[in-house]
């Protein structure tokens, strides 16, 4: 019997658990020790449910299980969350007298902390007769794995001496409920005690240092890591290039890799990838990701995570479709995590049918999915569709976050359909989205592009903080809506502020100066970008400056600017020339500018009709005749169309024939 007791505990350890079976279902007598050598096997290897039946065939064999049975089989109740089970080998315990065995009433602590029963545990821990530090630890991991972390806390301090893994359990509580202040007092004050931190200490304070940007205490943090030799152990040297990374520290995140790239040790590589895709550094990521092949490092779902973040932070398509077929032909095509950013590059690239196509491949589309093709949708101007998307997350209750909520906000901004954006601000507002600066300052932007200035001036008001973004769309919104002094004066705040506008806000700018004919005040903004803000002019700053200058009647001076710009004049800047001309009758300009436009585009109907209405200003009837001639025999244009917002969708209307 003892000989094919040890055979079962053999075999276990082996993990040839049929070989183990056979052997107890061959002895001709068994005993306690049996009973308890097969039930312990199943339940070190992970059976659970296994283990449960043995047990209760050994109660129907009438056979008395030891300490060490019923041990093995509260832990099998403990992993399966069998509290019924459970019960009854308390009973049995309180039965057969046992209740000054520590080890099994810890077994029997830990069974009710893991089926989510803290009142039965705790009346366990109190009518304990001996505790010893595991009881301690496993009734305040109970509460911290809950959330209960002032009775965690009430506990801790009634805690004779704790080690380690009493302070560990209490900081990884506060870390997992974000409590970053609590984290490090509790840090402090295990040192104070003269507890050193330990492999397990290390990673969690310092992921909790990351996630709220607290570099100098990482940084001490560090020191400590030095200093007690922790600098070897991977999973702490891990955590330190995380928390420089989120910090954006990226040159001590590199330094700190450096140390360590001649080990094979894929998380570590990755999380320095990760440090590069976060940090947008595409060209030093690329470089890693070769020397990880050089160093033959096989590359997993998080390795090609960083890559796509890569291409989509870089819009390169080429790439990315290389990567693509990596990470299909290493198996990867069925990882969520990954198909849902390929939805996101896809769609970042404008290839919004294969961003669809990969979507609907996808057997649970998570956040991710849903905003890169909302997004995708939004930037290729299709705004309904991307409406019509966030609808269905609602109705098919997806998880989202702010990033989701702000990009069906553009659409809003882009359809002008404030009915919908003022819904998608109540839906902010109950989620608790409103408080995010994204939202906020997407809200702004709706309201003011949608007419509503004064929402918009309201929310723009109440903001603790305001970047760039937010307070160029209040300059956008009052200069859209014929605000130009309004939008001057926003401007004028920002820079004050010192908040640095962009080329973005400095348009806006230009354009409310045009709408209002403020032309001097338009030339300073103009040289200002380059001489104060160092920004060069693009095509649109030109663009508003040379139709502010015509309409003014300053042809010369409009012709002057054409020729000192960077690139050649385009239609939309030779048109606005010409509606200048037909407005102050200017035919001599006309004739040129007119020249210039059907050199780019010949067959341009628009081109003759402005010319003719030039001619008709001046009572030059024929020559005007001629130009609707040339019109017609062209060909027509697609007649235009405009729309209004009826019950929150846009009804186009057509124009009629005159």
């Amino acid at each position: 019997m003892f000989v094919a007791n040890n055979l079962i505990v053999i075999y276990a350890d082996c993990r040839c658990l049929e070989c183990a079976k056979q052997v107890f279902d061959e002895m001709p007598d068994k005993n306690a020790a049996s009973w308890t050598s097969l039930i312990s096997c199943y339940t070190r290897l992970g059976m659970p449910e296994k283990a449960l039946e043995v047990f209760e065939k050994m109660q129907l064999e009438r056979e008395e299980p030891n300490c060490f049975a019923l041990a093995s089989a509260a832990k099998a109740c403990a992993v399966q969350k069998n509290m019924d089970m459970g019960r009854v080998i308390h009973d049995l315990v309180c039965r057969y007298g046992l209740l000054y065995d520590v080890v099994l009433i810890n077994s029997i602590l830990h069974m009710y902390v893991k089926c989510g029963s803290l009142v039965d545990a705790r009346q366990v821990f109190d009518e304990m007769p001996i505790r010893n530090r595991a009881s301690w630890n496993i009734m305040i991991a109970g509460y911290t794995s809950e959330g209960w972390m002032d009775e965690a806390a009430r506990l801790f301090d009634l805690m004779p001496k704790p080690d380690v893994v009493s302070w560990n359990t209490m900081i990884a509580g506060y870390a997992s409920r974000n409590e970053c202040q609590l984290v490090q007092e509790c840090v402090f004050l295990m040192h104070k005690h003269g507890v050193d931190l330990d492999q397990f200490t290390f990673p969690c304070v310092l992921e909790v240092c990351g996630s709220f940007g607290v570099v100098e205490f990482g940084k001490q943090i560090h020191a400590y890591v030095i200093r007690s030799g922790y600098e070897s152990n991977f999973f702490v040297a891990t955590a330190l290039i995380d928390l420089y990374s989120q910090c954006n520290c990226v040159n001590e995140a590199h330094k700190l890799f450096i140390s360590y790239s001649t080990h094979d040790y894929p998380p570590l590589w990755n999380c320095m990838l990760a440090c590069y895709a976060n940090s947008g550094q595409s060209h030093d990521l690329l470089n890693l990701v070769s020397q990880m092949h050089n160093h033959g490092l096989i590359m997993d779902s998080f390795t090609y995570i960083s890559i796509l973040k890569a291409c989509i932070y870089e819009l390169n398509f080429g790439l990315g479709q290389q990567v693509h077929g990596l990470i299909v032909s290493s198996g990867f095509q069925f990882d969520i995590a990954l198909g849902s950013l390929l939805v996101y590059f896809y769609a970042g690239c404008g290839k919004i049918r294969d961003a669809w196509k990969f979507f609907f491949c996808l057997p649970d589309p998570d956040v991710v999915a849903w905003t890169g093709l909302i997004s995708g949708c939004v930037q290729q101007g299709s705004n309904a569709v991307a409406i019509s998307l966030f609808r269905d997350m609602v109705r098919l209750d997806v998880e989202m976050d702010h990033f989701v909520v702000s990009s069906i906000l553009k659409a809003c901004s882009a359809l002008a359909t404030l009915e919908v954006g003022k819904q998608i601000h109540a839906f902010a507002i109950k989620v608790g989205f409103d408080l995010e600066a994204v939202t906020q300052t997407a809200l702004v932007d709706m309201y003011c592009k949608s007419g509503e200035v004064e929402d918009g001036e309201v929310l723009f008001e109440n903001l603790a903080q305001r970047d760039t973004v937010c307070w160029t769309g209040m300059i956008t919104g009052c200069a859209r809506h014929g605000r130009a002094k309004e939008a001057i004066h926003y401007f004028q705040r920002m820079v004050d502020s010192g908040v640095e506008p962009n080329d973005v806000t400095f348009a806006s700018v230009l354009s409310a100066c045009r709408h209002a004919g403020l032309t001097d005040e338009a030339w300073v903004y103009f040289r200002s970008m380059r001489e104060k803000h160092g920004l060069t002019p693009r095509r649109e700053h030109y663009c508003c400056m040379v139709d502010l200058l015509s309409q003014a009647g300053s042809f010369e001076k409009a012709e002057r600017l054409i020729l000192q710009m960077p690139f050649e004049p385009d239609e939309t800047i030779w048109k606005s020339l010409l509606g200048a001309c037909r407005i102050h009758g200017n035919l001599e300009h006309g004739n040129c500018v007119a020249n210039h436009l059907l050199a780019i585009t010949p067959r341009d109907t628009s081109v003759y009709i402005m010319l003719s209405n030039i001619y008709a200003s001046l009572g030059m009837w024929a020559e005007s005749t001629r130009c609707r001639e040339m019109v017609k025999s062209i060909g027509k244009n697609v007649a235009g169309s405009s729309w209004i917002e009826v019950r929150g969708g846009p009804l186009v209307m057509p124009c009629l024939k005159e």
